[in-house]
């Protein structure tokens, strides 16, 4: 069975399969993805988990990252998933190649990271084991989501249910999991997923939720077929298994191509937060605000010439003061005039202190978005600033920063990772760079668990 498969893969393939690059990108996703994780903490919504977290107690057995707090694996997992997508600024993929290469995986390893990070802290992995957990995580996550024929409109949150069996993945794998038991997890885990994409239209707090319970569910489902607990016997191709409960259009036998030959490992790392659909927008807004002299109030409007699909979109919705800050990270207008009011980007400008300027709300109101057929690239983008006095400034993009076939430098990624960990407040510079030197090392570490003094502040009073 497929299941069989994926489980063999999974356990299986031992660290000397990965070649360098392979490596590299793994620990280049852990520099990304742990510092987003930090520089998360603040953000709408993650207080109320934590408190209740706080309330529930129980054992100490991974850290809450930023905060320093111990608590249960599965508690410590879904919070730092909750913190790390709270921007969606963290890595996103992993990218898939070869035949499956273009497919849609969206944020796979914003779940599978964090929770192999938490995991080889609670059973002290070496730096190899936390390596070949992320590689294998990814890989299982990203070849179950390209299976389906990924659709906003007709398809559970992605981050809810192919984020799920990536995550099963890293846990089985770090946890010393049989083979029987990786599949019974996969059996429960079956029972344990969803989630909607209406939290983008609504551009609320729940958007990162179903990547975060995918975590906490992958951790339960694990330890639950570990202790016995019997789950679905083929939790994949079933009557009521995962392709035909869960996907629009499955296509099963994409998951193995090339499997153990090409490891879906690259990430496809973020230069501004906000969803991957605004960042040509903000580039564009970015390339007119060096290049034009122009006053904000002199202004009439904004048009962004986009392929049609993108008209009815949760992205094409305005900023106003009654919104919640995610409303921020999946609103193209807002995007847009945040880079024309401030001519840069900053985490900065997503959080409560800044969303609710009159000037960015009234500005990204003179935004509109138009359909083109000229447009022939899912992301491509004709920015147009109008004046007061006739003038016109305009910036075409057609590809990401970040994007797959348009990646941004390990020194773009470095960076970032210290505009998280300055922008958190939570850890000194010394602890930042200590971090990033042992992340750099990652595969000599015999237990990672020196990485979390790194990452935490002190536990609140």
């Amino acid at each position: 069975m497929l299941i069989d498969t994926l489980v063999d893969h999974t356990l299986n393939t031992p660290f000397e399969a990965f070649d360098e690059a392979t490596v590299n990108a793994a620990k280049l996703r852990l520099i990304d993805t742990l510092s987003c994780t930090v520089g998360g903490w603040q953000a709408g919504g993650n207080n109320a988990m934590l408190e209740l977290i706080r309330t529930w107690g129980g054992a100490a057995q991974a850290s809450i990252l930023a905060h320093g707090d111990k608590v249960p694996l599965q508690h410590a997992v879904m919070m730092n998933c909750l913190m790390g997508r709270s921007f969606d600024f963290e890595v996103a993929g992993p990218e898939p190649e070869g035949a499956n290469a273009h497919k849609m995986v969206g944020h796979v390893c914003s779940t599978t990271d964090p929770t192999a990070f938490s995991t080889a802290e609670f059973v002290g992995s070496s730096g190899k084991e936390l390596i070949a957990a992320v590689v294998l995580g990814g890989d299982i996550g990203a070849r179950i989501a390209v299976s389906d024929q990924f659709n906003f409109d007709k398809c559970f949150e992605v981050c809810g249910t192919a984020n799920a069996m990536g995550a099963a993945a890293t846990v089985g794998r770090l946890m010393g999991a049989n083979h029987e038991q990786l599949v019974n997890a996969y059996g429960i885990l079956l029972h344990m997923m969803a989630g909607s994409f209406q939290s983008l239209w609504d551009g609320v707090d729940t958007f990162k939720l179903p990547g975060a319970l995918a975590g906490y569910n992958a951790v339960l489902a694990v330890e639950l077929a570990m202790k016995g607990f019997k789950g679905v016997k083929d939790p994949l191709n079933a009557l009521q298994g995962y392709f035909n409960l869960y996907c629009h259009n499955p296509q099963p036998d994409n998951a193995l191509i090339d499997l153990g030959k090409v490891f879906y490992a690259k990430g496809m790392h973020k230069i501004h937060p906000s969803c991957y659909g605004v960042h040509n927008p903000i580039e564009s807004a970015l390339e007119i605000a060096r290049n034009q002299s122009y006053e904000v109030a002199d202004i009439t409007s904004v048009t962004l010439e986009v392929p049609p699909n993108r008209i009815k979109h949760f992205l094409n919705q305005t900023m106003a003061q009654d919104d919640a800050q995610p409303r921020s990270l999946f609103s193209i207008p807002y995007g847009v005039a945040n880079a024309l009011l401030h001519r840069e980007v900053r985490i900065e400008h997503y959080t409560e202190g800044f969303i609710r300027d009159a000037d960015v709300i009234a500005l990204s109101a003179k935004v509109q978005l138009l359909p083109s057929d000229e447009m022939a690239k899912p992301h491509a983008g004709l920015l147009t600033v109008h004046l007061r006095n006739g003038e016109r400034f305009s910036a075409f993009r057609d590809t990401p920063l970040g994007w797959g076939d348009n990646p941004i430098t390990p020194a773009h990624v470095r960076e970032k990772y210290d505009r998280n960990m300055t922008f958190s407040g939570r850890v000194t510079a010394e602890q930042a760079q200590q971090g990033l030197a042992l992340l750099d090392q990652l595969e000599t570490l015999s237990d990672v668990r020196s990485l979390v003094s790194c990452l935490v502040g002190q536990p609140a009073a």
